[in-house]
């Protein structure tokens, strides 16, 4: 079975032996690592890494532009940022650049593990932590409101589904609880987003926070 390629961007060398030995003890090849900015931008891309990891704060510029670079090499691959940056302007940034998942350094490894497995599945896994503080400043622009939510109409088997994935879970997690299967779950979030008017999981996870708030 062929292995999921990853990439590691950080500028401190024992962090990338730590996540090396983590991501190859999980499954994973680690295909590329880079130091600073513009040795990410030369050797990331040729890579051909599925998974890139991301620290906020490289020598030579910041995760935020590299994301926005490598993306323009690496259409195909995930993007997962891994720093210690609680910011929720940061955060939130790197969501809307395209950062599937965004983990703090801080989190148990196994939670880095869970986030890689959502992000190869096309869904995003954040920790509570990193909805709170994204749900808290975009209620302070005033982004985002309940309206959208209240005249959405969904089934109480939706509304179910839609709880379940602000709590973490993922779609197998939900069809296991709910006791249906994998693609009646994959069926129900596409309804889901259809209904509310929203493009993806994270916009639908956010609404939902604001309202249960």
């Amino acid at each position: 079975m062929k292995k999921t390629r990853v990439a590691l961007v950080d500028d401190h060398e024992i962090v990338l032996v730590g996540l090396e030995k983590l991501l190859e003890e999980g499954g994973y090849e680690v295909v590329a690592k880079a130091r600073n900015f513009q040795e990410a931008l030369r050797v990331i891309p040729r890579s051909f890494a599925d998974i890139v990891l991301l620290d906020f704060y490289i020598p030579g510029g910041n995760g935020l532009s590299l994301l926005r670079e490598l993306k323009k090499q690496m259409p195909q691959a995930v993007f997962l940022m891994l720093t210690v940056e609680e910011d929720e302007e940061i955060i939130l940034r790197a969501i809307q650049e395209g950062a599937r998942g965004y983990v703090m350094k801080h989190s148990p490894p196994e939670r880095l593990l869970e986030s890689l497995k959502a992000c190869t599945r096309g869904e995003v896994l954040l920790g509570e932590e990193v909805y709170i503080k994204i749900f808290e400043h975009l209620r302070r622009e005033r982004v985002l409101t309940p309206e959208i939510l209240s005249s959405s109409a969904l089934s109480v088997r939706e509304q179910e589904i839609v709880e379940l994935m602000v709590s973490g879970k993922s779609n197998k997690e939900i069809a296991a609880i709910l006791g249906i299967s994998e693609n009646t779950v994959k069926n129900h979030v596409t309804s889901i987003l259809k209904k509310l008017g929203v493009q993806d999981r994270m916009e639908l996870v956010l609404l939902w926070i604001q309202k249960k708030r």
